[in-house]
């Protein structure tokens, strides 16, 4: 599993291809920070998920382009759709279980 961090620039290439998941994220804010560690121990197990981090904070016209109005947020999208839009802090259990939803169906 790769993680990135991706910008009004990148997003759209970032996402356009396979299964991602997209972390929305503001580096203020404590629910994302034990998010985002959650998704970095994630990575070890499943290689073949790609992550996607935006910092809404440093690029708010990306947060705002694709709707997000709180954090943290998550997208997970197959080939550029969005697949589902979880707000709020999941676990690692929610997060597993959403791969197995999206990846192997």
């Amino acid at each position: 599993m790769s993680i990135n961090i991706a910008h009004t620039d990148t997003f759209e290439e970032l996402t356009r291809e396979g299964f991602v998941i997209v972390d929305f994220y503001s580096t203020t804010c404590v629910p994302c920070k034990m998010l985002s560690r959650i998704l970095e121990d994630l990575t070890e197990d499943y290689p073949f998920v790609n992550i996607v981090k935006v910092n809404v904070t440093d690029d708010p016209k990306l947060g705002a382009d694709q709707q997000i109005e709180a954090v943290p947020t998550v997208k997970f999208m197959r080939d550029g759709e969005i697949l589902e839009t979880v707000v709020g802090l999941m676990d690692e259990d929610e997060i597993i279980e959403k791969i197995s939803e999206y990846f192997y169906n």
